[in-house]
């Protein structure tokens, strides 16, 4: 039986060196790419023959050039993750900020997610992965740019699933929205939050969610109990926390 294939950006860190490694771990052959190549280089380290690694800033308006070298790679891919994404508190409300964050979260991701289904329908199947938040069912009045990048993943990819669905093909589309997990990203504050999933747990139920083609999965489960209450309680109410 032939190997797998994938390519993950922003594989050097967190959830997307999680889900790489996990995904090695089940014989696939991999392309990982990210801005801090010393990272990536020690996971080719552990199976240098399954991985590709590529040093890439996926905020710049290159990701199409990205994707199809690793494409030509691995010849050919079955699965594309991106796990690139930033979120910075912004209270001035500076424009500069908002920019870098939607330069990565709107336009990179827009990017990849196009170039990756076009190429999947030349294919005639395929399976687009997507890290996305809780936080893109909610605005922020900290983050703004930081939850409504997220909404915009979560709209664009169900509106990806409904042309796939018009087309009859077989492309999958799968939105993850964590909670908290217990990366980088949470700046030392995991004793201040609640439900912080360790980074092993959350990246074993990623992949359980990407082998069985999930359209959208929690991490953990019980933040659909958050999910659900964003959507039954008024605003004047949420507005306290966020």
């Amino acid at each position: 039986m032939k190997n797998k294939k994938a390519i993950i950006i922003g594989a050097s860190s967190g959830i997307g060196k999680g889900i790489s490694l996990g995904l090695l771990e089940k014989g696939y052959k991999i392309g990982i790419s990210a801005r801090r190549k010393e990272r990536l280089d020690e996971i080719k380290k552990l199976n240098p023959e399954m991985v590709i690694v590529k040093e890439y800033d996926s905020s710049t308006e290159k990701n199409d050039k990205l994707i199809n070298l690793l494409i030509e790679k691995l010849n050919g891919v079955d699965l594309i993750i991106y796990c690139s994404g930033i979120g910075i508190i912004n209270k001035e409300l500076d424009y500069s900020i908002e920019k870098k964050v939607n330069n990565l979260n709107v336009l990179g991701f827009t990017q990849v997610v196009t170039h990756a289904f076009n190429y999947f329908l030349k294919k005639g199947e395929g399976h687009i992965v997507n890290i996305s938040s809780v936080a893109s069912e909610i605005g922020n009045g900290i983050s703004p740019s930081y939850n409504a990048s997220k909404a915009y993943q979560a709209n664009y990819l169900q509106g990806l699933r409904f042309k796939a669905f018009r087309m009859k093909m077989p492309i999958f589309l799968t939105d993850v929205r964590p909670g908290f997990v217990d990366t980088d990203i949470l700046m030392g504050n995991k004793d201040k939050l609640f439900w912080v999933a360790p980074l092993d747990k959350a990246c074993e139920q990623i992949i359980i969610a990407i082998e069985r083609k999930r359209k959208i999965i929690y991490i953990t489960k019980r933040w659909k109990i958050i999910s659900l209450l964003i959507k039954i309680l008024p605003e004047r109410i949420i507005r306290l926390f966020f």
